[in-house]
């Protein structure tokens, strides 16, 4: 279901001179089929950005993110200047609207973060694997960005292998 959806936005106008996906391919199996219907379209794929961050430090980030009661794209996370929440009487609130603030409950339970970690650096069929899937195909250059920095200093490292 997925993959159609996915070429079908690809051809549209807007993304002639490039697009992005993000958070798919999930496993090896999705990125192998991704790549064949890519191919079949005619869609070229020239990279793939793998953003390399420690699980320890994964972990941090997950439990640190906020949402906004008001809309989950206003981007709220504890640990990061660029996007912290501010304070306001006392609690901390959205730094966009200054809506109350929530977190998904599978964002503070260790047993749910494990097993997303568990399928994300899993080499053999998980998001790992995918990578080096992508790794291995021809025409496809992998981009590895050390995701430990600051999100100003990760998107310059990203631009940077672009140019």
């Amino acid at each position: 279901i997925t993959i159609p959806m996915i070429l079908n936005r690809l051809q549209e106008s807007d993304c002639k001179n490039g697009w992005l996906l993000d958070g798919f391919p999930r496993n090896k199996v999705q990125a192998e089929t991704l790549a064949k219907a890519l191919k079949d379209a005619g869609i070229n794929l020239d990279y793939v950005v793998e953003i390399v961050l420690p699980r320890d430090v994964a972990k941090l980030r997950i439990t640190g993110r906020r949402l906004c009661v008001n809309d989950n794209n206003h981007p709220n996370h504890i640990a990061f200047d660029a996007i912290k929440p501010v304070e306001k009487d006392g609690k901390m609130v959205c730094r966009v609207c200054g809506g109350d603030l929530k977190t998904r409950a599978d964002d503070q339970d260790d047993t749910a973060i494990n097993k997303r970690h568990d399928i994300y650096y899993d080499e053999t069929t998980g998001t790992m694997a995918a990578v080096n899937f992508f790794k291995g195909l021809k025409g496809v250059k992998v981009l590895p960005v050390d995701g430990r920095p600051s999100i100003g200093e990760v998107t310059d490292a990203l631009m940077k292998q672009l140019a």
